[in-house]
């Protein structure tokens, strides 16, 4: 009898795939992804065996139109513990079979041996009752099964656990990425992955860009190539943890990318990932790399470009070019097998402690990278110790190296094991501070509304940055004059850009230009105004503020002043801004004349690290689901647990312009919607759930295809404000944390 692994609607029979076809094949895959992560002959044999519970006869049934349900990723799994139970090879068994058993379903919690009742633990499935599937044998010898003699890990101090759950993943990876792709090219054909220009040929591009910064006329030019100079001369520095610490403005997007492709060609390293906290600015951080690198070799990866779920007929109508360009992209976003990935925080990290197979397909193609992480100090604080540890193990056992860039460093040796070596790539960073320092800090106190207002419109062209969205809403209401602009989050991304456009153009051509914003406007906005206020926040925020000022070094001097609002529109102020702010008010008494410095900063994170309790790095403590050297991991409660944004946020269509409203009608009658969302995203806002709600409630809010919600366009000229944004309900009682 030949069994099989799939058929096809409207062909033979004897035209399905053998099921021992797609077990080796797959095999051969999986070894080869697991290359890069030193896990080819665990990914081989998990994969030889991932799908050996469909040699029973109820799945063949099933194959031929039965409808009966049947579980057949449990029995490799099964068959791996049982054969190795009591052998030395019984712990890698155990890895292989979270893996065997998760690649549909994800990978499972261990499971308590006293309580086996517990649905999809891994215990439960062990001694769950399947269909017989022991015909196997008759093509799989699993006496000639092969376990590594040893593997060259490096521990993590203090919980070796974590390095072989990492381990697992990496396995399960590999596993995965090849099921995909194998069962693909039966059911679909060959599809068009991979030919992108490779390491060597992206950084003979990026020099070749590199040239005309060769004889620079400014100062500030020259000192940009100073540090791109010094990064590049690093770049055969042996693979590892490195930091870049460049002020505001110093060219440290070009200069860590220069470092990281230099780096690695030098050691033959697969891609360079670039990893932005804001999805704000990372438009336009890909855009300079496509830019650089041609648009086929540069993906974008994060929450507005959902390209998993486009559909290929919504780009039929494309030219063939470019058709072939986007279905690469495409693809490339479902395992990142292309050289440069643009992506944000909590896509990389969450990806890194997920447990389904769609997100973690990825991961054997982070081993062997170099992985740029922009804005260091925004690594998420509440998850600090488990994605370092992450980190940590990509670079020690998976061949990968890591940057830290950021003007503030935010002390990151104290989430890694004792004597971990960070290597600064600038030359002597405080000398760069003080170089660029282009503006003087002045602490003013106390300031009531009225009395910033009346500071404010003292001045032709200043930018005021405040803690939330109601602040920045009233304090616009009531500034005086002409060129007054307001930028929140509360305003869509194309509504925004309009502004930031309008800003530019009056700063440039020296007309009054009085701006108030959220956080939204401090990092990588491209702005250079002669003065700034920051009300009292973090240091790490108020160094982010000034860098909107005397950008450009224009002017001779430049102030950006400091102030404590005290204000009827803030109800109060969130814990983690009143805790930053003290220890800011604390670092600018001992710095009062350098508070823009290296030993400014390093004080201000140490005081914020040591208030917190050791717990807060680790608050919903992931890394003990890990801690357990028999390996009983609990990997879908880490993935539950690690969610970067918690808070429940909505998100509404703005029928902003005719485009907009355009598009919302096409959404109403489409096949394919998330093509339709995704032209949409840029006329999009997210408010907190309970802000929706209050909205919702005034109903103003409709609803397309019984998911889509949309501003009702009889509504907007009542709900959406012209220089504001989007108007929400007072009841709402938010305070429009940050944005």
């Amino acid at each position: 009898m030949i069994y099989y692994a799939h058929s096809k609607d409207g062909i033979d029979e004897s035209q399905w795939q053998p099921l021992i076809d797609h077990l080796q094949n797959t095999a051969h895959l999986a070894s080869q992804f697991g290359q890069d992560s030193g896990v080819s002959q665990l990914a081989y044999l998990a994969a030889l065996f991932h799908d050996i519970g469909k040699y029973s006869q109820e799945f063949q049934l099933r194959l031929r139109g039965k409808k009966v349900r049947v579980d057949h990723s449990t029995a490799g799994a099964k068959e791996l513990i049982e054969k190795y139970r009591g052998r030395k090879e019984e712990p890698l068994a155990t890895l292989l079979a979270y893996c065997i058993a998760g690649h549909h379903a994800g990978m499972p919690d261990y499971g308590s041996p006293v309580d086996v009742t517990g649905e999809g633990t891994l215990i439960a499935r062990l001694k769950s009752q399947i269909p017989n599937y022991q015909a196997y044998q008759n093509e799989i010898d699993l006496n000639q099964l092969r376990f590594p003699q040893t593997l060259s890990l490096k521990p993590l101090d203090g919980n070796p656990g974590f390095t072989f759950s990492f381990l697992t993943r990496m396995i399960f990876s590999a596993l995965v990425d090849a099921d995909f792709q194998e069962t693909e090219t039966y059911m679909r054909g060959q599809m068009p992955r991979g030919q992108y220009a490779d390491i060597t040929e992206l950084t003979d591009k990026l020099n070749a860009y590199l040239q005309k910064f060769n004889n620079p006329a400014s100062e500030i030019n020259r000192k940009r190539s100073e540090t791109l100079k010094a990064c590049i001369e690093k770049a055969p520095s042996p693979r590892g943890l490195f930091t870049l610490t460049v002020p505001t403005g110093g060219g440290k997007t070009l200069s860590s990318m220069a470092f990281a492709l230099n780096h690695a060609a030098h050691h033959g390293l697969s891609r360079i990932i670039y990893i932005i906290p804001y999805t704000t600015i990372i438009e336009q951080n890909a855009a300079v790399f496509k830019e650089i690198f041609g648009e086929e070799n540069v993906l974008e990866h994060h929450s507005n470009f959902d390209w998993e779920e486009l559909k290929r007929a919504e780009i039929d109508n494309l030219d063939d070019t470019t058709r072939n360009i986007y279905s690469k992209l495409k693809l490339a976003a479902e395992n990142w097998d292309i050289p440069i990935i643009v992506t944000t925080n909590v896509q990389f990290y969450e990806s890194l402690f997920a447990n389904k197979s769609s997100r973690c397909r990825k991961l054997h193609n982070i081993a062997r990278s170099v992985l740029i992480f922009d804005e260091a100090q925004m690594l998420p604080r509440e998850y600090m110790i488990p994605a370092i540890s992450a980190v940590w193990e990509l670079v020690n056992n998976y061949g990968a190296t890591a940057v830290f860039c950021t003007a503030t460093q935010p002390g990151l040796e104290r989430f890694l094991p004792a004597g971990t070596q960070l290597i600064e790539l600038a030359p002597n960073p405080q000398h760069l501070f003080n170089f660029y320092k282009r503006v003087e800090v002045k602490n003013l106190g106390t300031l009531t509304d009225d009395e910033l207002l009346t500071r404010l419109n003292d001045h032709s062209q200043v930018l005021c940055i405040v803690n939330t969205r109601r602040h920045a809403s009233g304090l616009f209401e009531k500034l005086q004059g002409d060129g007054s602009y307001h930028l929140s989050t509360l305003m869509c991304p194309v509504h925004r850009k309009q502004k930031l456009a309008e800003i530019r153009q009056r700063l440039d051509s020296g007309k009054p230009c009085r701006v108030i914003s959220t956080t939204v406007m401090e990092a990588g906005i491209d702005v250079d105004f002669p003065t700034g206020y920051r009300a009292l926040a973090g240091l790490d925020s108020i160094n982010q503020a000034a860098g909107r000022v005397n950008r450009n070094m224009r002017f001779k001097e430049s102030k950006i002043f400091i102030f404590e609002p005290k204000s009827d529109l803030i109800k109060r102020t969130p814990r983690f801004i009143a805790q930053s702010a003290e220890i800011t008010r604390q670092v600018l008494r001992r710095f009062p004349d350098m508070p823009i410095s290296i030993p400014a900063i390093d004080a201000y994170f140490q005081l914020l690290y040591s208030l917190q309790d050791p717990q807060a790095f680790d608050f919903k403590q992931i890394m003990d689901c890990f801690k357990d050297d028999r390996g009983r991991f609990r990997f879908q409660t880490a993935a539950q647990k690690f969610q970067v944004i918690d808070d429940v946020t909505k998100s509404i269509i703005i029928p902003f312009n005719e485009e907009a409203r355009r598009l919302i009608e096409q959404l109403k009658i489409t096949e394919f919607p998330k093509s339709v969302l995704r032209k949409l995203q840029p006329y999009t806002i997210s408010i907190y759930e309970s802000e929706f709600n209050n909205l919702s409630a005034k109903g103003v809010i409709i609803t397309i295809a019984e998911y889509y919600p949309v501003l009702e366009q009889s509504a907007f000229d009542t709900y959406y404000d012209p220089h504001r944004g989007l108007i929400l309900p007072e009841s709402t009682g938010g305070e429009g944390l940050f944005f």
